[in-house]
């Protein structure tokens, strides 16, 4: 035992000796990656799934009559969640209509809520490894936006025009705060009251509540000293409040039956009214899309929890990303009121976790996961440059078995030269690093996060395929349907999903 922690020491200590020039092509290389993630796929395509139709005309329904209070659908306010996200998607679609149409500039606010994401996903990343002598782990920052971005969850519904991405980025910032607190009262309360605010205007009260209860756990785990918490706790507060007071009481000034139908189905007793013991199915349907969306976040969280367990006691940062995840996904588990999407504001601290622990998996766990990477990706990557090619020169799919059932198959070649060129970038970056990154190196860990990003990128360079397909109802999202909440009082109708109407009803729940 003693001999495993000093080499645990050890090695914390050679890492702290790495030299800033071996660690600045990392943030290099994620730069590209996330910039690539999050350009990828982002517009021109119609709306995948019902709920992207939906937001997608509450937004027109903004830049139609201008009113960025209440947006409507068919005519009937839209009040589940309040707008911030439809009112970023309208002022971009008006910021962008020289470039963009509306429709797809409207989509940029998805790549804008990502992106903030990921930035404060690297800043919390460094707060949160950050040693009691102010040092930081090398690449934590780095390490924590490629676990995320790995993250099955963040790669199927990071781009879709939905709430949930606003809700996301308020829960990094407000993390982020919590993070930051220990060593800077004013900047982590703000932090801490602006994502809280934001992740409220985005989704409704499963934001603030996470963030407001873990911060009250927090000065019970030796965060910060009560003076600086009860400093920190007053600036929270003071950011906050403008988030989440301006908006209620405008639409109380709106019409009282409005903020009424808004506020039964935002109250707290909402989410606690919903906690049910009583149906082990709907519990183990809740584990398998933990297992699934959160992959392999969840698994490096794990690991760095048995690799790492001082750092439970050596870094405030880490301690606050655990709360927030164990106190997230308990409500998200044991309450039927939250839809499986709101799962995605809870990957940044299980990829913060995840981050610390890469730097000590053992020798016997990187040379599998290499190869596996390597194989899985590279298969798929194969695949999805054969039917590039077969389709630029024979002009139709690849006659393969099955492919029918998922795919059309009268599907002409169209040249995209902007996602040819990306997806070509990174399938030559994925090569260079399966290649020049072996095991047992911790680096060659980065074959997972660079080939699923490639992947995402060919995808990408098929889109009018994938477009064609959804449209005829052969691919959509699904969750299970024991899942998906029944719809509160304030929700509308969803818009008509863009596909059959024989497509699966589960896909159209989001």
């Amino acid at each position: 035992m003693a001999k495993s922690a000093t080499q645990a020491a050890e090695a914390d200590a050679s890492a702290a000796k790495t030299p800033k020039q071996k660690s600045s092509w990392l943030w290099f290389l994620t730069l590209l990656l996330a910039g690539a993630f999050v350009a990828s796929g982002l517009v021109g395509h119609e709306p995948w799934t019902a709920g992207e139709a939906r937001s997608l005309a509450a937004v027109q329904s903004i830049i139609d009559g201008g009113d960025y209070l209440v947006p409507q659908v068919d005519g009937t306010p839209v009040l589940d969640t309040p707008p911030l996200y439809y009112m970023t998607g309208a002022g971009l679609a008006q910021a962008l209509g020289d470039y963009l149409p509306a429709e797809q500039a409207a989509r940029v606010a998805s790549g804008v809520f990502l992106g903030l994401t990921l930035l404060f996903t690297a800043l919390v990343g460094r707060a949160a490894w950050r040693h009691a002598d102010d040092s930081v782990m090398p690449a934590a920052g780095a390490a924590a936006v490629l676990v995320l971005i790995s993250s099955l969850g963040v790669v199927w519904y990071g781009h879709d025009m939905l709430p949930e991405t606003g809700l996301i980025a308020g829960m990094a910032m407000g993390l982020y705060g919590m993070a930051l607190w220990p060593r800077r009262v004013f900047w982590g309360g703000l932090w801490l009251g602006t994502g809280a605010g934001i992740a409220f205007m985005a989704h409704g009260l499963f934001g603030p509540l996470v963030l407001g209860i873990s911060a009250l756990v927090l000065p019970f785990l030796g965060i910060a000293r009560f003076g600086r918490y009860l400093r920190g706790i007053i600036v929270a507060v003071i950011f906050a409040l403008p988030w989440l007071l301006i908006w209620p009481l405008l639409l109380q000034q709106r019409g009282d039956d409005l903020y009424q139908t808004w506020l039964s189905a935002n109250t707290l007793g909402r989410y606690i009214a919903g906690i049910d013991l009583s149906n082990p199915s709907a519990q183990l349907q809740w584990l398998w899309l933990f297992l699934t969306m959160a992959f392999p976040a969840w698994l490096l969280a794990v690991l760095t929890l048995v690799l790492r367990p001082g750092a439970i006691f050596g870094f405030p940062g880490f301690r606050a990303a655990l709360v927030v995840t164990v106190l997230g996904w308990g409500l998200l588990v044991l309450s039927d009121a939250l839809s499986p999407v709101a799962a995605l504001g809870l990957l940044v601290p299980l990829a913060v976790i995840g981050a610390g622990g890469v730097q000590r998996l053992p020798r016997w766990l990187v040379w599998p996961a290499h190869w596996l990477s390597a194989l899985v990706f590279g298969v798929a990557a194969a695949a999805l440059w054969v039917a590039w090619v077969w389709l630029l020169y024979l002009g139709e799919p690849p006659p393969v078995d099955g492919l029918g059932s998922y795919l059309p198959m009268d599907q002409g070649f169209q040249w995209q030269p902007v996602a040819y060129v990306t997806a070509a970038v990174l399938t030559v970056i994925w090569l260079w690093v399966v290649l020049r990154f072996r095991p047992s190196r911790p680096a060659a860990l980065l074959a997972w996060p660079v080939g699923m990003v490639m992947v995402w990128s060919l995808l990408a360079l098929h889109q009018p395929w994938i477009d064609a397909a959804i449209a005829e109802g052969k691919l959509a999202k699904s969750v299970p349907e024991q899942l998906v909440p029944e719809p509160a009082p304030a929700a509308m109708p969803a818009a008509p999903a863009p596909q059959d109407a024989g497509a699966d009803t589960t896909a159209t729940a989001l």
